[in-house]
């Protein structure tokens, strides 16, 4: 996801880490069901069981934090100017290559409903019914779907910076609280324009929130706490990340799913990882800060290699009803995506942000007026 810089000193290493975890995390739960015939094995004996996609809700939970800690002394334009230079040159790159694809093999990509109205609407972060997945609001690169509730995000956060700094992350919460009465008022429609507005009323906007007010309290500097809290906070909101509260039934269950074992739970290890800055600081993995760099490309690429992966396994004849089969998949399509998606990074990701960081610099320097 977004935001990932490289590793240094100065730098909080232990966000990276989480930012490497969150991807990791959102690409097995794709790899573990990328091949169906390995779906029940994987998520019986190497994990797949897991709430593995929740590794989104660390991401927006590190984009709040981010977003305040770097970014509140930034002029609305400016700083919507840098999130879109984030953000859109490789969006917009590999949703291209993946509508490409579609058209060139559509048998390769069965899920994929390609049409130049769902391209565009893709580019411009609008939400629409996908008939390739099941009338769900993704995109054709269906990550994204995170994308729009970033760029929301994003948008909501330009229009705080034009206030006082004090009233900036309450006018943020009071702006998604209002997104989400609006969405209930509008209640279950089928009416496509209406899911899509119902969607940027979705309950894990507050997890922006939560990471922008961990932001304000690590700003005024965090307690000290007993060494052992914070990995002890950090493993127990892992357990629930992954696992929810199958003993708990609130209902309406949007309430329980959304805070209490993805938002909340995502909050408490950001906050653990901060605290734990200073031990992390110590002896960093750099492999690990290396591949947070990499997040954002992973994030978005990692569909690319699972497919590339499956393809190959698939050809080698190496798809059985077999345990060993799958946990190899799983090894060789987790290994595949890593190379992948640092591929990605190095020759697109990076060289884009490169270019269009230099000329949006160059573009706002002044020119010197002309002598008279």
């Amino acid at each position: 996801m977004p935001d990932s810089k490289s590793a240094n000193p100065g730098q909080l290493i232990g966000i990276q880490y989480l930012r490497a975890i969150a991807a990791l995390m959102v690409a097995y739960f794709h790899a573990s069901s990328v091949i169906p015939q390995f779906e029940g094995l994987l998520s019986r004996y190497l994990l797949g069981g897991l709430h593995l996609s929740n590794g989104v809700d660390l991401f927006f939970v590190i984009s709040g934090f981010i977003m305040v800690l770097t970014s509140s002394n930034a002029a609305p334009r400016e700083f919507a100017m840098r999130r879109i230079i984030r953000i859109v040159p490789l969006y917009w790159t590999l949703t291209g290559a993946l509508m490409l694809l579609a058209l060139w093999r559509p048998e390769a990509f069965r899920a994929t409903a390609a049409s130049v109205e769902y391209l565009v609407k893709s580019l411009l972060f609008i939400p629409y019914p996908n008939p390739g997945q099941n009338g769900r609001l993704f995109p054709l690169l269906v990550p994204g779907w995170s994308l729009n509730l970033e760029m929301f995000f994003y948008a909501v956060f330009t229009v705080a910076l034009c206030l006082p700094r004090r009233r900036r992350v309450a006018a943020a919460g009071l702006i998604f609280v209002i997104a989400a009465c609006g969405a209930a008022l509008l209640g279950e429609s089928t009416s496509p324009h209406v899911r899509a507005i119902r969607f940027f009323g979705d309950l894990r906007m507050f997890e922006f929130l939560f990471g922008m007010l961990i932001a304000e309290w690590y700003s005024k500097g965090l307690p000290r706490l007993p060494a052992a809290l914070p990995w002890a906070i950090a493993a127990g909101a892992f357990t629930i990340l992954f696992l929810g509260l199958p003993f708990l039934q609130l209902s309406p269950r949007s309430i329980q799913q959304q805070f209490l074992e993805n938002g909340l739970p995502a909050a408490l290890i950001v906050l653990a990882t901060v605290a734990l800055e200073p031990v992390l600081q110590r002896r960093p993995l750099r492999w690990l800060a290396y591949l947070g760099d990499a997040s954002y490309s992973m994030y978005l690429g990692h569909l690319f290699c699972l497919g590339a992966a499956r393809l190959l396994w698939t050809r080698a004849g190496l798809v059985h009803d077999s345990l060993t089969d799958a946990i190899g998949f799983a090894i060789f399509g987790m290994g595949l995506t890593i190379v992948g998606t640092i591929a990605i990074y190095r020759s697109l990701e990076l060289p884009m942000l490169r270019f269009f960081r230099r000329a949006y610099r160059q573009r706002s320097v002044p020119r010197p007026s002309a002598p008279s």
